[in-house]
């Protein structure tokens, strides 16, 4: 029984080592590399597909490299436990023998992705609040209303990687070894070391970033753009338009309770108002609304502000409690 137990998670590993696993075979990997009683089994499977690739032609440098990258974001995959399907650690053309050069890594990169590197933390804000977070390395995150950010409690020592929902100003510590990322809607902002805002709310029509200091690096399924201080990147979803330019506004005014709009169409305008004033803003059916607001109100009641959006936009509203009906 403990000779078949042992053949099966031998096979097991195999597979996993070359490539052809199942997402229960690559738990079972993750739960041997784990076990030191049958570190043996990984060790003589790996021998044995060691020798298998003698006689298979070996891959160059920048593959192997490729392999490592993938098995590293595999192993924390799994380790996190998202079941979900997972795609071969190889591409097809892969041989064996760069397979065991990521094997006999994932020891080494498997104590690297630690209890403590697979924590993580989370921060929320309400209606209208805003806080500040210390991460890790020493950058600091202010988080805008409804906003909610992921982060390691201790960074990898390859990269700096936070997820983003909603608006944050980043002011990021230098470290030239480690890009810092930033993974926020279509958005993955990269850096070394800057000062820049993200806006990206899951049901704005407009998401932007926008750079304080230094330079950024923004992809995006459609391109690849960088940015450097006092310039703005604007993505409409809906128009399908991506717009780079000079902005000389202060950066992320909305620490200090001002709400800035350029060319924001309305139904963004009254999005931000729900989240600042913790209001619901709904518009009149059978109305075509397609304004464009622009303009700065700083720290005004909602009253206020709606009263302005009324004098240059010409849209009138109604108000019963904490809704509001916008209508020409």
């Amino acid at each position: 029984m403990f000779m078949k137990e042992n053949k099966d998670k031998s096979t097991a590993i195999h597979r996993f080592l070359n490539g052809t696993y199942t997402v229960d075979e690559a738990y079972i990997f993750l739960g041997e590399i784990k076990d030191p009683d049958t570190n043996n089994i990984v060790e003589d499977t790996a021998c044995s597909l060691w020798e298998e690739s003698q006689f298979i032609e070996k891959t160059d440098d920048s593959l192997q490299k490729q392999y490592k990258e993938e098995a590293y974001t595999l192993l924390k995959n799994i380790a996190k436990k998202k079941r979900r399907s997972l795609k071969p650690l190889l591409v097809a053309a892969g041989s064996i023998a760069a397979v065991i050069a990521v094997i006999f890594s994932l020891f080494r990169l498997y104590k690297g992705v630690s209890e403590q590197d697979l924590h993580y933390e989370y921060v929320e804000t309400t209606y209208g609040e805003r806080k500040e977070v210390a991460l890790p390395d020493g950058s600091r995150v202010t988080l805008n209303s409804r906003s909610r950010l992921r982060y390691p409690a201790k960074f990898s020592r390859q990269t700096r990687e936070v997820m983003l929902q909603g608006e944050a100003f980043f002011d990021v510590a230098k470290d030239p070894d480690r890009q810092f990322v930033v993974t926020a809607g279509q958005f993955c902002v990269k850096v070394l070391g800057t000062a820049f805002n993200i806006k990206s709310y899951d049901h704005d029509e407009i998401t932007s970033v926008k750079v304080d200091r230094g330079k950024v690096q923004i992809e995006m399924p459609e391109a690849t753009m960088r940015l450097s201080a006092q310039e703005r990147l604007e993505v409409n979803a809906l128009r399908g338009t991506i717009k780079k330019q000079q902005d000389l506004h202060e950066t992320a005014g909305w620490r200090k309770g001002c709400l800035h709009f350029d060319g924001t169409p309305v139904q963004d305008v009254a999005r931000e108002l729900e989240r600042e004033y913790n209001c619901s803003i709904i518009f009149q059916e059978g109305q075509e609304f397609n304004n464009l607001i622009s303009g700065e109100h700083d720290n005004q009641s909602l009253e206020s502000v709606l009263q302005s959006l009324g004098y240059i936009s010409g849209i009138k509203y109604k108000k019963d409690n904490h809704r509001i009906l916008l209508y020409k």
